[in-house]
């Protein structure tokens, strides 16, 4: 089956490797086979790192061992193995090891959020979330082409939405309850929101605009392909990653166990649990 949603319009698109024929439903704007015969999209493969770094690093500086961030992360490191395998080959059965896994990893997010919201919900919460789980994983299993391919971005957008939502509300409930604005949780809105806006526009760019972009096409304005898509690994992994941070310390803060953002190396942030020692002077 060749890719339905095509972001190459270029011959080059179109070389032959190791993993030939391409049988997903999208082919990404990066020439295929060109840096390695045994990987399709290269760039688009080794960037992968980032999701891979940032999964890690959530998992081992999580300042406990709850279970549902530690599949929260462990989701996180498969979407990058999975976006490993998929770019690799560009065949459809890895290009679910990559799409499922953001849908698992989405999901829980919702989880997390909605009982820091509304407190517990019971068995029956998990329970749904399971059947609606595998109710998608059929769907995006056996549908093809554009059903599939658009089924899961909206599917995954709006999850995507419903932890924007959450995230502002608990961010609204937080101030109400604090003597003020918090400088470090505003510096973390900012963070992720202005790198996911950039990795979401870079994103789209790639996809829809990818014949003036690929660097080999008769209507490229340049003369070398950005590699976009490998960059929206890249900024997306870093929006990721600080919008869970945004997660775990209102799920802490919620529970009154006194969150503060701390930063590693001065500049990655991790949240701690207990006061932060400031000056002499113990706040939170």
């Amino acid at each position: 089956m060749a890719p339905i949603v095509s972001a190459g319009g270029s011959s080059a698109f179109d070389q032959l490797g190791y993993w030939s024929p391409n049988t997903a439903s999208v082919d990404w704007c990066e020439n295929n086979y060109v840096v390695s015969y045994y990987i399709a999209e290269f760039w688009n493969t080794v960037s992968n790192v980032a999701c891979l770094l940032a999964a890690s690093f959530g998992y081992y500086t999580f300042p406990n061992n709850e279970r549902r961030f530690m599949l929260m992360f462990a989701a996180f490191g498969f979407v990058g193995v999975g976006s490993v395998l998929f770019h690799g080959t560009l065949r459809h059965k890895m290009q679910l090891l990559d799409e499922l896994p953001m849908l698992y990893s989405a999901t829980i997010i919702l989880f997390i959020l909605v009982e820091a919201k509304h407190g517990p919900q019971g068995r029956w919460f998990p329970a749904l979330l399971t059947v609606w789980i595998a109710t998608t994983t059929y769907i995006f299993s056996t549908a093809t082409g554009q059903l599939q391919f658009y089924s899961f971005q909206s599917t995954y957008t709006i999850l995507q939405f419903c932890m924007i939502y959450f995230l502002r509300a608990l961010h609204v409930q937080q101030r109400r309850s604090s003597s003020g604005p918090n400088p470090a949780i505003t510096s973390l809105i900012r963070r992720a929101f202005f790198t996911g806006l950039f990795a979401v526009s870079i994103w789209l760019i790639d996809l829809r605009l990818c014949e003036f972009v690929n660097g080999v096409g008769a209507k490229s304005i340049l003369k070398w392909n950005p590699q976009l898509h490998a960059w929206w690994h890249v900024f997306s992994a870093c929006a990721l990653y600080h919008a869970v941070m945004l997660i775990i310390y209102y799920h802490f803060d919620v529970r009154g166990q006194k969150p503060y953002v701390d930063y590693w190396k001065g500049y990655v942030p991790v949240i701690r649990l207990g006061l932060q020692q400031t000056k002499g002077v113990r706040q939170r």
